[in-house]
């Protein structure tokens, strides 16, 4: 008899051992690709988000590229005051991606910053925005809880790239790189682009000048403009296309 309690109380002793180790274990993720580890990462981002309560997250002040340092999604946004004492709300903005931030960065004086979004937060209140891969999220002065509330639905894009010429970003002397004209300009399909159009290099050169802009994006999808001699073409952010009715290349 005595040996059969003995016996027992080995099993139980070696199922608690058994137990305690199974839980100090951590899962050994050493065999799957980057590639692979991504895919569970969202896949479980994915699942956390569907259950009660979802994925909160303290954020301080600070750049967040989404996808990379935060999970695409639908997220709520609360205030926490986890940063500067003297303010007592968050400054939140999101570009589409980091170079366009960059860039205005560099011109920060013509003060026309692309935002795609920028609010603020406070109190007790609660915003609900979404996030979508790429795009690059900024909170200034204090933080924010975040909480992961659903994903983020493909954006529709049935829009069709017309045929023309790829203008990059950059400067262009009118009657030197590109022909006098009147131009169609559209929307290239990836991330916004500004147009803008100067008298002459002493405008262009101006600091503060912003000469006549037009901005293509996914709602604003092409305008014209009219180039003279001796005018500057300036393509900021992203590729353009541009047509002309006699066409003309860029070489």
């Amino acid at each position: 008899m005595k040996t059969w309690i003995a016996l027992g109380f080995s099993i139980i002793f070696l199922m608690a051992c058994f137990t305690n180790a199974m839980k100090e274990e951590k899962f050994d993720f050493s065999g799957y690709s980057l590639e692979e580890l991504l895919e569970i990462k969202s896949d479980l981002a994915d699942e956390i988000a569907s259950r009660p309560g979802g994925e909160k997250i303290v954020l301080y002040s600070g750049f967040y590229t989404i996808g990379e340092d935060l999970p695409a999604g639908v997220y709520t946004f609360k205030f926490v005051q986890n940063g500067d004492s003297r303010f007592s709300e968050t400054a939140c903005c999101i570009f589409e991606n980091e170079s366009i931030y960059n860039y205005d960065m560099s011109r920060l004086w013509q003060g026309d910053m692309m935002y795609r979004l920028q609010w603020n937060i406070q109190g007790d209140g609660e915003t609900r925005i979404s996030l979508y891969p790429g795009e690059y999220l900024i909170l200034y002065q204090n933080g924010a809880e975040v909480t992961r509330i659903g994903n983020v639905s493909e954006r529709e894009n049935n829009y069709t790239i017309p045929t023309g010429t790829t203008i990059p970003n950059g400067n262009y002397t009118i009657g030197e790189e590109i022909p006098a004209g009147t131009y169609k300009i559209y929307y290239s399909g990836t991330t916004t682009s500004r147009v803008r159009v100067f008298q002459d290099s002493d405008e262009a050169s101006g600091i503060y000048n912003k000469g006549n802009e037009t901005v293509l994006d996914r709602y604003n999808t092409e305008g014209i403009i009219t180039l003279r001699e001796g005018n500057i073409l300036r393509v900021e952010y992203t590729p353009i296309i541009m047509t002309k009715s006699e066409g003309f290349t860029f070489d």
